[in-house]
């Protein structure tokens, strides 16, 4: 999702590897608890149990800690947006639906964290850009294998249909899982979601008709 933060350093022992990812998990807590502009890089020492000093060698600033820690679920991030791959469409539509549901609900509040820092900083909007660019275009692509099987509509385009989609999902996931109006008691996603997400999906693609066909 972002390159390594500029002016950070690249651990070459196991203790300096070790002691870096103390301070990523630590920045997470803190940043997802006090929110960008509420954190101060004294917090991230006091939540990782180390000197302020300690925290400075491996990140120089504030935005270098939140880069390595949007760098660290980087993996995550990017993997549920891969095409699931299951043959039948609608199948995959369901699955990559429930599997960005439950991401979002894992990084809703850091990505909200990014918002507040993309707001004063480019590099941040470039994150939220990226990841999202990275969601309508693996979409796209997918829409257009299902346009040449004869399975998709083949009047709609591709990337705009992917770009209305993907910002719906989006959100919903915002709105319904985050905004607390609707969840289950453990957090998973709502059933009822993955169902109604994926038929949305369905007929606006004419996977199925109106008699749900």
């Amino acid at each position: 999702m972002t390159a390594l933060a500029e002016g950070g350093r690249t651990p070459l022992s196991d203790r300096g590897r070790r002691t870096r990812a103390r301070l990523v998990v630590a920045a997470r807590a803190v940043f997802e608890e006090r929110g960008f502009n509420g954190t101060r890089m004294g917090d991230i020492a006091t939540a990782a149990g180390v000197s302020h000093g300690t925290v400075y060698t491996w990140f120089p600033t504030k935005e270098d800690a939140l880069h390595a820690v949007v760098d660290s679920i980087t993996e995550d991030m990017y993997s549920v947006l891969s095409t699931p791959d299951v043959s039948d469409p609608i199948e995959r539509i369901a699955i990559a639906n429930e599997r960005y549901l439950e991401v979002h609900r894992d990084t809703a509040r850091l990505l909200e964290v990014v918002a507040q820092a993309a707001v004063d900083d480019s590099s941040f909007r470039a994150v939220l850009t990226n990841l999202r660019r990275t969601h309508v275009d693996r979409v796209a692509k997918s829409i257009g294998s299902m346009q040449r099987e004869g399975l998709a509509a083949a009047t709609i385009d591709p990337r705009i249909s992917a770009a209305a989609l993907c910002a719906m999902v989006e959100g919903f996931a915002r709105h319904w899982m985050v905004g607390g109006d609707e969840v289950t008691e453990d957090l998973s996603p709502d059933p009822r979601a993955r169902r109604t997400l994926t038929e949305l999906w369905a007929r606006a693609l004419g996977l199925i008709d109106k008699e749900g066909t």
